[in-house]
């Protein structure tokens, strides 16, 4: 199958309507162009540089100039300018098709939604409709294209119907609530004249003046009328609702995708004509109701499709859940489980990198920057059943090759970090039945858990492993390797009450290396390291499986198992350890040779006797080995 072009979208997050209906529009139009989208998102957008923020940005790494025919870099939505200089030094010199989104650059084309005619038309609302004729503009930042727009909107109204623009009538302010708060108090301080209407050049300065005058003790929209821009739900919903502007967003997203379009194909194309226009939304801040049945309806919609969902999350104790797993696998099961809580998902695959969790490696030794080589999706859930194998594809093509198995359409992918701090673990790829989903942030928050519970889950396989290896040093000798004495006690209890509990012969051998303080003293310490090393390894090696090899003492070793023995089988292992010893004794051609005394016991042991009383008639047998050897070599 051919790959399809495909358009990436860099944005911080979609978790509100107005980002949500630009990409309702880009998905729409690349449908119809037959693009993939793939956005690269955020789920903290702040300009601080911490590590969490590092751990997120990360995330625009993946961004790779041979996989990507066209960027929308929505710039207007990033919090931190470090990020937006670093796409512009990226950008510019890759030379590929970049459309900037509420934010001018000199590299490459920049648009905007066209608000200046419906900004223009509120304000002719407020003076055809409703009589008003000193309405004051609080609009943004001065200098910045929204603020500027939707001021020419304001001053093209007032002018065509001769309405003066006193000195103070224009307030920019921040697109935010500090100089909405600031206004209202100099309304009700009586600091300035309390005009008939403020013309708002967002909803959240629009919200913020309403609230405060209401404090105040202003009745709205008796004492002053106000309106915002944005049309989010957040201002249909406000108490009172504000009066604002839809923008035409989806069109404006489409519109971009139509620029990129052209730009790498020559070809010109118009928006789809379905998309929604912009349009006026009237309300009670106003004094009109003709927004009555939108209000509702979008009431009713944000419940269904946001809010219900949100109460699905908050109540389903998902990361509590997920960390109670103490492996990978039962996690990924458990994050399956909570698909319910995601409207609209339509595929989502867990993209981890090969040894995310780094268990073996030093603490410090972990990706921070950019992604594995080779990635892994552990988990693809479809809403018709979900695959845990793992299956691997090279991270610089960001979507695995497989993904058109799932996602044959030209499809929108949401892609997340995965990641603890600045350690990355991964990413997670989303795509949505409706975009409109989408501008809830509990996949988002979804996603989080899942970076937590990771992070949760490799520190407990971590601490593990450092108890276990810590744990096996306390029973291993260090300079044999085979358990020390702490070691066979504890073993070898166990196997004395196995013994006791299936009637099954308990074998014991307990041995003494020969001479090794004339080694010692003849040859140096490190020969008798060589001769204790020499015994163990014929000991150990002579074990079969039911079998436990320890070093008791300085040249004191055992040997202890349970099970049906023979004399046969007695003797064999006998054999072996004289044998092995004469084979290396024969090929070290040291100064001595390396000698072992050997004692054994092997019966059913009496349950009421303890182990100690066996471990003493094999020593006893040793010692007596040990006579017998000793006068052998005087003779």
């Amino acid at each position: 199958m051919k790959k399809r072009k495909t358009i990436a979208v860099i944005a911080a997050d979609v978790f509100n309507d107005y980002m949500n209906r630009i990409f309702v529009g880009i998905s729409e139009q690349c449908k119809v162009l037959g693009y993939d989208v793939i956005t690269f998102l955020m789920a903290f957008n702040l300009d601080s540089g911490n590590l969490i923020q590092q751990g997120e940005e990360n995330i625009f790494t993946l961004v790779k100039k041979n996989i990507i025919d066209g960027v929308v870099l929505m710039a207007g939505n990033l919090a931190s300018q470090n990020l937006i200089d670093k796409f512009v030094k990226v950008f510019s010199k890759w030379g590929i098709p970049v459309v900037a989104l509420d934010y001018e650059f000199d590299f490459c084309e920049s648009i905007y939604a066209d608000d200046v005619q419906l900004f223009e038309q509120m304000t002719d609302h407020f003076i055809d409709v409703h009589g008003c004729s000193r309405i004051m503009c609080l609009t943004g930042p001065e200098g910045s294209r929204p603020a500027e727009t939707r001021l020419k909107g304001y001053r093209q109204s007032m002018e065509k119907h001769g309405l003066e623009i006193r000195d103070g009538d224009i307030v920019y302010g921040d697109f935010w609530k500090i100089v909405s708060q600031r206004l209202a108090k100099d309304f009700i301080d009586g600091r300035r004249e309390v005009p008939d209407a403020v013309v708002c050049a967002n909803d959240t300065m629009a919200r913020y003046l309403a609230s405060a005058l209401v404090k105040g003790g202003f009745n709205i929209p008796e004492d002053i009328r106000i309106s915002g821009y944005d049309g989010t739900n957040d201002a249909v919903m406000n108490i009172p609702s504000i009066s604002t502007v839809l923008p035409e967003n989806e069109r404006m997203g489409a519109r971009a995708i139509c620029i990129l379009h052209e730009k790498i194909s020559g070809i010109s194309e118009e928006p789809v004509e379905t998309l929604e226009h912009g349009k006026l939304l009237f309300a009670r801040s106003c004094g009109c109701g003709s927004a009555t049945k939108h209000s509702v309806d979008t009431r009713e919609e944000y419940h269904n499709r946001v809010e219900r969902y949100e109460s699905y999350y908050n109540k389903s104790g998902m990361l509590e859940s997920l960390m109670e797993e103490d492996n990978l696998d039962g996690l990924l099961h458990k994050v399956n489980g909570f698909v319910y809580a995601v409207n609209g998902l339509d595929t989502y695959m867990l993209c981890l990198n090969k040894n995310w969790d780094n268990i073996e490696g030093d603490e410090e030794d972990y990706v921070r920057e950019g992604y594995a080589s080779i990635m892994e999706a552990r988990m693809v859930y479809t809403t018709k059943k979900t695959d845990f194998g793992s299956r691997s594809f090279r991270s610089n093509d960001i979507l695995p090759h497989f993904i058109s198995e799932y996602c044959e359409e030209p499809s929108m992918f949401f892609l997340l970090p995965v990641h603890f701090m600045d350690r990355c673990f991964g990413y997670s790829i989303f795509k949505f039945s409706d975009i409109r989903c989408a501008a809830s942030n509990v996949f988002a928050q979804w996603n989080k858990n899942i970076s937590v519970a990771l992070e949760f889950l490799r520190v407990r396989t971590k601490l593990l492993s450092m108890n276990q290896r810590t744990f096996m040093s306390s029973i291993r000798d260090t300079l044999t390797g085979i358990y020390n004495r702490h070691g066979f006690n504890r073993m070898a209890e166990g196997i004395f009450r196995k013994a006791c509990q299936e009637k099954k012969q308990l074998f014991i051998i307990i041995a003494d290396l020969d001479r090794l303080k004339m080694i010692n003293d003849n040859y140096g310490h490190i020969e008798g390291d060589n001769a204790i090393t020499a015994v163990a390894n014929a000991l150990n090696m002579s074990c079969e499986m039911n079998e436990v090899c320890a070093r008791t003492g300085g040249d004191e070793f055992a040997i202890i198992g349970c099970g049906d023995y023979t004399p046969e089988k007695i003797e064999k292992h006998y054999r072996y350890i004289y044998d092995y010893l004469t084979r290396y004794n024969a090929s070290a051609k040291k100064g001595y040779n390396v000698g072992v005394s050997l004692g054994c016991f092997c019966e059913v042991p009496d349950e009421n006797e303890p182990l100690d009383k066996y471990l003493k008639i094999a020593d006893t047998l040793m010692y007596e080995n040990k006579v017998k050897r000793k006068k052998f070599r005087e003779d």
